[in-house]
């Protein structure tokens, strides 16, 4: 469309816009002469992706562990207009070898195709249904479409009640950049407790106390150069005795030439040293759209026990999957991989 417009502009230009109109045998050469450039602009065009306004999304992810072996299978459906339909969780059986179906996700969306929220069911094993274990409900700024509020909830089949568990606000400066991401989380009233009964015997107490309400969480902060470009973010997390923020870890980005994220430093506070201690890198290696294609994370000290959350990056940093925040699956894993395809909107 917007080809054949540039087309008519030009046709206008040549024939009609010129005073007087071309007409002669020169003319038309002329014309014939810069047809032909504007075409092979507009093939040029083409072949960029420019003139299609190309987007990538994930269509597979695969995660393994330390070993390579495979652990968890990702995969991604869309709907006619593009948008993320559903997200499905496979776990790799070793003793079967084969996947068995974890959890799945439905997107929904406004008439404008606005993310409005998203289901996440995992299927009773007796049964085989897929029953409702939590969701997010989204709320975007009206006058720039940028989320605002996502509040988390989870499903209590006993009540068959839906009750709030998180709620993350987006905060953004004048010029639309990410700043903060502050999460609440909801407190019921209602918290397990080991109680010690005269320092011999230990038991475990429901604790029903009338205070209620959104109670601080965690703060996540993002850092940008004098270019707008971000280079990391740090987790600070909530000390309810002295009513402040207490820094958590921090992750330090480093880029390739292309602007691609290829190395990312995790490091933890020591409150004891009052210090950052690095825990490990994630390495990131990018396709040439800037799509992460294999990720891996290198801790520092190996710890069997220890579990790693992946993430990828991809539209040339503009999109994010896997982050603990958000209404996306997370991807436990030492190592992944990712293939996407190419959405023409």
């Amino acid at each position: 469309m917007w080809a054949k417009r540039v087309e008519n502009f030009w046709m206008r230009c040549l024939d009609g816009g010129s005073n007087p109109p071309i007409s002669t045998t020169k003319g038309m050469d002329l014309k014939q002469t810069i047809m032909r450039k504007v075409h092979l602009i507009l093939l040029a065009f083409i072949l960029t992706g420019c003139m299609n306004n190309s987007w990538w999304e994930p269509r597979t992810l695969i995660t393994n562990d330390k070993n390579g072996q495979p652990l968890g299978r990702y995969q991604f459906t869309y709907d006619e207009r593009g948008n993320k339909f559903t997200e499905t969780g496979d776990i790799w059986d070793q003793t079967t070898a084969t996947w068995i179906r974890d959890y799945r996700i439905s997107y929904s969306y406004d008439i404008y195709g606005v993310r409005t929220g998203a289901l996440k069911e995992k299927r009773d094993s007796l049964s085989a249904k897929w029953l409702p274990v939590s969701r997010v409900i989204c709320n975007y700024s009206q006058e720039t479409y940028r989320p605002e509020t996502e509040t988390h909830q989870v499903f209590l089949a006993d009540k068959q009640l839906w009750e709030d568990s998180f709620r993350d606000h987006y905060i953004h400066d004048a010029n639309g950049r990410l700043l903060y991401i502050v999460r609440e989380k909801w407190n019921n009233g209602e918290f397990d407790r080991d109680i010690a009964l005269r320092g011999k015997f230990l038991i475990k107490a429901h604790v029903i106390t009338p205070v209620t309400g959104w109670e601080n969480s965690i703060r996540d902060s993002y850092f940008y150069d004098d270019e707008g470009v971000m280079t990391g973010d740090q987790v600070d997390k909530w000390d309810r005795v002295n009513n402040t923020w207490v820094p958590a870890f921090r992750y330090t980005q480093t880029r390739d030439r292309k602007g691609n994220i290829v190395v990312e430093d995790e490091e933890k506070w020591d409150e004891d040293n009052g210090s950052w201690s690095l825990m490990g890198q994630y390495t990131y290696l990018c396709d040439n759209h800037g799509n992460t294609v294999e990720t891996r994370y290198i801790p520092v000290t190996e710890d069997p026990e220890a579990s790693y959350y992946l993430v990828f990056y991809y539209n040339n940093r503009q999109s994010l999957i896997g982050y603990y925040i958000g209404d996306t699956g997370t991807f436990p894993g030492h190592s992944g991989t990712a293939e996407y395809f190419r959405l023409k909107r």
